[in-house]
């Protein structure tokens, strides 16, 4: 598969993100896309792939956002298999938490507690969990309770887990990816950028 399917594909994504994203607003015209220089992305997110690779994908999604879900489920596979698995690209997950607004809920618990299995090496395997058992925007999907059965159905070390799960220990790292995002004026989730 060559770079121009992948361009195309991600066009097709950013076009369903254009109509449908969480957290923007009433649909209005697209605008015209505006260059985010690299050094506007300044915080460290999971990564995978080549570290090499010309390409950079990082997405900025949210956990409780159905258009992230929709993009884990239809076309993520497809990216990992045709670019991150061939070495082709690098692709970096990052959180924007745009469900949650101006208070501390699901989306954000829910980042921390893949932080938290990333601590014992399964953010990825977390993350597709996450997205699996979700049900609704703030349906208690992600409350603490039920990301700490995550971990167990998981086989991580639940003690362990739980212990970082309660002490917030990844507020800080949720709260820079969330200000980034808003600092490079992303409109929504999910958000990728190239």
């Amino acid at each position: 598969m060559s770079y121009t399917k992948l361009g195309r594909i991600l066009a097709f994504g950013v076009c369903i993100f254009l109509l449908t994203a969480c957290g923007a607003p009433t649909p209005t015209p697209a605008p015209t896309p505006t260059p985010v220089p690299p050094t506007a992305i300044k915080t460290i997110g999971r990564t995978k792939g080549n570290p090499d690779a010309q390409v950079t994908l990082v997405v900025y999604a949210d956990f409780q956002c159905p258009h992230s879900r929709r993009y884990w489920r239809d076309l993520e596979t497809m990216v990992e298999r045709d670019f991150v698995e061939t070495g082709k690209i690098s692709y970096t997950y990052k959180y924007f938490p745009v469900i949650d607004g101006d208070r501390i809920g699901e989306s954000h618990w829910a980042a921390y507690a893949a932080e938290c299995a990333n601590e014992q090496g399964k953010f990825w395997e977390y993350r597709d969990k996450l997205y699996a058992e979700w049900f609704g925007e703030n349906s208690g999907a992600y409350l603490r309770d039920n990301l700490k059965k995550y971990a167990a159905e998981l086989k991580l070390d639940t003690q362990k887990f739980n212990a970082c799960l309660d002490s917030d220990r990844y507020a800080t790292l949720v709260l820079e990816h969330l200000i980034e995002a808003l600092q490079i004026k992303l409109p929504g989730t999910p958000t990728f950028l190239v």
